[in-house]
């Protein structure tokens, strides 16, 4: 008898374990195919923002008022017209200008140019007598002693109105320094004197001839800062 007993027992408590079983495992609902759906996009899409490849919110190749395809936006793109550019009006020619009237001098100053130019011939006939007649005492008077230089001086003078001399100038000779000097201190000593007043201001160049048979030397090259020669020359 206590064996049947202990075998009722048994089976009770193990009808008892199978049935709790039963209401634990066949009570909690099992997943269905959307929450698993939704699930899996959740955790794409997290994966995909993660490492930094989620599609873009807004494609600019796929918009809806341009169309999906990229072609169509740069067809588009080169059928619209060029922007216009507006022409620069042309550059009106230059005005030609008049040209300028000739400078005309005043009737006083044209007689007294007149006037000089007409006294030119006397003077300058008075002033190259003078000069022929010194030329001797003019060339022992300034040549280097014991040379027989052949030049040619020029003269210029300017006498006024009443026949006094008002400038005089003697030109130089390569090879002959001081020369041309010493004939202007000479000459000024005693001006040319003209027999008749000019009546104007007149000026006159002479030129006057030293015969010789020596040619004057060349002109020693200048120094520039001591033994050097100087780079203008």
């Amino acid at each position: 008898m206590a064996s049947r007993g202990f075998y009722l027992v048994s089976a009770a408590l193990l009808g008892g374990s199978a049935l709790l079983l039963w209401l634990v495992l066949g009570g909690a609902p099992s997943p269905g195919p959307d929450a698993s759906t939704a699930a899996a996009a959740a955790a794409a899409a997290a994966d995909g923002r993660a490492l930094g490849v989620a599609g873009a919110d807004y494609d600019p190749a796929r918009d809806p008022e341009r169309g999906d395809s990229p072609r169509r936006a740069s067809a588009d793109l080169l059928a619209q017209e060029p922007p216009q550019v507006a022409e620069r009006p042309a550059r009106p020619p230059a005005a030609v200008l008049p040209p300028e009237p000739p400078i005309v001098g005043s009737p006083g100053l044209n007689a007294a140019s007149e006037a000089s130019v007409a006294a030119q011939p006397k003077v300058l006939a008075a002033l190259r007598a003078d000069l022929d007649g010194r030329r001797d005492a003019l060339r022992k008077a300034c040549w280097p002693p014991g040379s027989d230089y052949g030049a040619t001086f020029t003269v210029e003078t300017t006498y006024a109105a009443d026949g006094s001399l008002l400038t005089l100038g003697v030109s130089d000779v390569p090879g002959m320094p001081g020369v041309g000097t010493c004939l202007m201190g000479q000459i000024g000593q005693k001006p040319p004197v003209l027999a008749d007043a000019p009546g104007a201001d007149v000026t006159v160049a002479v030129p006057v001839v030293f015969a010789g048979d020596q040619k004057p030397p060349e002109p020693e090259p200048r120094t520039f800062g001591g033994d050097e020669p100087d780079p203008a020359r």
